[in-house]
């Protein structure tokens, strides 16, 4: 009988409140693409415009009798011949250039982003039969009252 006892008051005194857990698990993706298209187009035109101018003189000197001298800027020929021979000669160049550029620049970029979260949650609701402890204080006082006259008596 004091078994019984025993259990009923320890289950009244030592049993758990009801709980409630509600976990919540959300995973979130997130991808992103982009891509930049950069297109440039240039003409250039190069344009030369040169001259050269180049002026030749020549001067032939050509023995033709070796008994004659003949004296020209202090130098003495003897029986020579003389050709000078002018020249002016002009070069022109206007040659034009174009340079034509096309560039197609294509740029992506791709960004993929996973979000984890767990949420837990705890719903507990309040134990009151912690208050029965309480009540075993006027209990144990009578018990001690009841032992106290028997052993004194």
């Amino acid at each position: 009988m004091r078994v019984i006892v025993y259990i009923i008051c320890g289950a009244l005194l030592f049993s758990c409140a009801s709980r409630k857990v509600d976990v919540v698990k959300q995973e979130t993706k997130t991808k992103t693409d982009s891509v930049a298209i950069t297109k440039t187009d240039s003409t250039s035109i190069i344009n030369k415009n040169v001259y050269f101018t180049e002026n030749i003189s020549e001067l032939e000197i050509k023995p033709l009798n070796d008994s004659l001298p003949i004296v020209i800027d202090g130098t003495s020929y003897f029986n020579v011949i003389l050709k000078y021979k002018k020249q002016n000669k002009v070069i022109v160049d206007t040659s034009s250039k174009i340079v034509s550029k096309n560039v197609l620049k294509q740029v992506s970029k791709s960004k993929q982003e996973t979000k984890n979260i767990k949420e837990k949650t705890i719903d507990k609701k309040a134990n009151y039969f912690v208050y029965l402890w309480l009540l075993l204080i006027p209990v144990g006082m009578y018990i001690y009252r009841k032992l106290k006259e028997k052993i004194f008596l």
